[in-house]
């Protein structure tokens, strides 16, 4: 069994509800008129950024956000736009309320330093493979913690 969660207009609500009658099949678990689902993920983002800065193991600096936009880029972490330069990905975390942001020309020297696809990085100055290792990790506890703060959110909609 499978279960998805759908964004109908107002005015399609009431024929798409009549042709999910001609499948039996087919049940709805929930519905909400008040999901957004780039909200939700505006704030699933969000959150995991925390989890991520609250690391103090994993995360060093804010720079380290440069990976985050880089693995999207990548296509490494599901969900994510595509950011075509760092001040996109910059304008997007100022609007989600980040606070400690990376500067424009730190992300540049980032995204041409790192070479090769996530997780593969390697780059163009010497980068100490215990660093290699720590890189990796952060994009992964982010991803981790993306794919679980849209769960919750997922089973909070369900339940309604």
């Amino acid at each position: 069994m499978k279960q998805i969660v759908i964004e109908i207009d107002d005015e399609a609500f009431e024929p798409f509800m009549g042709m999910l009658r001609l499948c039996p099949s087919v049940k709805v678990v929930g519905t909400n008129s008040f999901a957004e689902p780039q909200d939700m993920t505006d704030q699933c983002f969000a959150e995991a950024v925390k989890e991520v800065v609250s690391d103090k193991n994993l995360y060093k600096r804010p720079s380290d956000l440069a990976y985050i936009m880089i693995a999207a880029n990548d296509g490494a972490i599901n969900g994510l736009d595509y950011y075509q330069t760092p001040d996109d990905f910059i304008g997007y975390l100022q609007q989600i309320g980040v606070e400690q942001l990376p500067k424009r020309s730190t992300i540049y020297n980032k995204v041409n330093d790192t070479v090769e696809k996530f997780p593969n990085w390697n780059y163009v100055h010497t980068v100490k493979p215990k660093e290699k290792v720590r890189r990796n990790n952060l994009v992964l506890r982010f991803s981790s913690a993306l794919g679980k703060a849209k769960r919750q959110k997922l089973d909070g909609f369900l339940d309604k």
